[in-house]
């Protein structure tokens, strides 16, 4: 489980700036006005905020609410490193070794490593990324093959991003993201009965997300490149 800290401020919100979304941000922001609250959970963190911003006295007040880390520095906030927007994205992952899913919507408490890098993946919207992973699990629970389907929301920004240069031209960018794998139901965690690690205590672990860190690595001109 993550121990980052999610701290929702209170921001003035720029005149005639037009939000794209209940989780959007501004381009630029100013010191926080005041803070909402504090969690270790990001997914209650984004509620939070998005609960305040869709309040209907938000459409002609001058705060929004917005999700930072703030004990790592950001490059658009005076207030930390931006978690929102999250952006969300379908994956897979390795199916466990005895595990069995009772529903489509089902994430296994050991999905700890992606089958591939989330960082690069199409973005959705979290209704749309939802019925995506209902529709592909249902097909794999009928056809049971190696890979399952999960829901994998991504911070804003990086937790680091280094770029460098070669004499002949290329430019290389690497950035570490914080990733989280979403259980849309907190009791959907499958059956763990005929997995051979079935004693450990990840067997009775409950958790509604699960952080991982991803290098992503990418060149001008050049796909990403995945580790």
């Amino acid at each position: 489980m993550s121990s980052t800290r999610y701290r929702v401020v209170l921001i003035s919100r720029p005149e005639h700036w037009q939000p794209a979304g209940p989780d959007d941000v501004p381009l630029q922001m100013a010191q926080p006005a005041a803070v909402l609250t504090e969690t270790g959970d990001l997914l209650k963190a984004v509620r939070g905020a998005v609960q305040f911003n869709q309040q209907p006295a938000r459409q002609q007040d001058s705060q929004w609410a917005i999700v930072v880390d703030p004990d790592t520095a950001g490059r658009c906030s005076p207030a930390g490193r931006l978690a929102t927007p999250i952006k969300y994205r379908v994956e897979p992952i390795w199916w466990p070794d005895g595990w069995e899913p009772l529903s489509a919507l089902d994430v296994p408490n050991c999905a700890w490593r992606l089958h591939e890098s989330a960082a690069a993946g199409d973005s959705m919207r979290w209704e749309q990324a939802l019925a995506t992973v209902r529709g592909l699990n249902q097909q794999c629970l009928v056809a049971p093959g190696c890979l399952w389907y999960v829901v994998v929301a991504v911070e804003n920004e990086p937790l680091s991003q280094m770029v460098s240069f070669d004499p002949s031209g290329p430019q290389t960018v690497v950035e570490v993201r914080r990733l989280h794998v979403i259980r849309p139901d907190p009791l959907g965690r499958g059956e763990c009965a005929a997995c051979p690690a079935r004693s450990m205590p990840c067997a009775e672990e409950s958790w509604r997300s699960q952080a991982q860190q991803f290098t992503a690595t990418r060149s001008r001109g050049s796909a990403p490149a995945r580790e």
